[in-house]
């Protein structure tokens, strides 16, 4: 086994303590563990044999705990978590990984090999489909019936004034192939609806992301998932509180109608459906770029640990995930798995 300094190496000393990492991965030593520690950082600038680094070690009194410290932090990483500098991408995106203590690799392979269907290209749709773009997935496939309006420009930051008019697919897709020309993309000029996906080719190895706003959009995009056994997840917003999930996983996890725990199904009084739909029908959503960029952001780390395999650090798992946008708070509302879900259940 090979072990190298991590490019996420950096400390800093102040009143006889030094402070190693970042993030949640910082930690503190006294004056003679930092020097320690320094010593054993720049010793493995160059890649070592672990034998090497052990004999090195040894000879200079350090401890095999620090060096722990130094593995769990990031500082150090052992040979299947070594990354080479390139100009593409996979760089940043393979640093962030590791500062997350995700495999680089790993979440890298799992997004390139993987078909990404974005339903519902506004604001969320942008920046999902530029973050997700960088990881240069098989497929990218874009679903949205509507066209660009100037109300639009306040968030959905890759549109511009001249594009007003033109369908929403049409110009992110143009947009992600100027700043990604490996990307192979599919965009499609409907709204979203189980009639919609009939399109797509064929693919077993999809991942769906919905930031549709209407219930339709939730029950076809719910139907196709369940009949197709593909992954999807909920990502949208309550306001002035960015929400995600639930992350519907096939036979794993729940479902937006699992126990009806959302209210989406449309039962109950007539007189008040009517009511509420009038009422529905004229609200008007406060998109803007805070509440659109952030929700997008929490889904991106909910998707990183779903393509690490790591389901039980993903927030949206059964559950609806939100962050208020003014004080930071968090709010969770559980979806438990039902077994008698007329969608998850019912409808395979």
């Amino acid at each position: 086994m090979k072990v190298k300094k991590s490019f996420l190496a950096t400390g800093g000393f102040s009143n006889n303590l030094g402070i190693l990492g970042l993030g949640t991965k910082q930690f503190k030593l006294n004056k003679e563990e930092f020097i320690q520690a320094l010593n054993l950082i720049d010793f493995l600038s160059q890649e070592k044999e672990y034998t090497v680094l052990i004999n090195y070690m040894k000879k200079n009194g350090i401890s095999e705990n620090l060096l722990k410290k130094l593995i769990d932090s990031n500082i150090v990483v052992t040979q299947n978590k070594l990354i080479d500098k390139t100009e593409d991408m996979d760089f940043k995106n393979k640093l962030y990984s590791q500062a997350i203590s995700l495999d680089p690799n790993e979440i890298t392979k799992t997004l390139h090999d993987k078909t990404i269907i974005i339903a519902g290209c506004g604001g969320i749709g942008n920046f999902l489909g530029y973050a997700l773009s960088t990881y240069t997935p098989k497929n990218i496939i874009l679903i949205d019936g509507d066209k660009i309006e100037e109300s639009n420009l306040n968030r959905q930051f890759l549109f511009k004034y001249s594009d007003i008019g033109k369908y929403k697919v049409d110009v992110l897709k143009q947009e992600l192939l100027l700043r990604n020309p490996k990307l192979k993309i599919k965009s499609i000029p409907k709204y979203v609806s189980e009639e919609s996906f009939v399109e797509l080719n064929e693919d077993s190895n999809c991942l769906v992301i919905l930031s549709g706003d209407s219930i339709s959009a939730v029950k076809g995009t719910t139907k196709y998932c369940v009949k197709n056994k593909i992954p999807f997840l909920n990502v949208g917003y309550l306001n002035d509180i960015s929400v995600i999930g639930p992350f519907y996983i096939p036979t794993k996890s729940s479902c937006p109608f699992c126990n009806n725990t959302l209210s989406l199904e449309e039962h109950g009084d007539n007189k008040i459906l009517n009511i509420l739909e009038k009422i529905n029908n004229e609200y008007e959503a406060p998109s803007t770029f805070t509440n659109n960029s952030l929700a997008a952001s929490m889904a991106m780390s909910d998707i990183l640990q779903f393509a690490s395999g790591n389901l039980t650090n993903i927030k949206s798992i059964n559950s609806r995930f939100g962050v208020d946008n003014v004080t930071f708070k968090t709010y969770t509302i559980e979806v438990p798995k039902d077994n008698n879900c007329d969608f998850c259940e019912g409808i395979r």
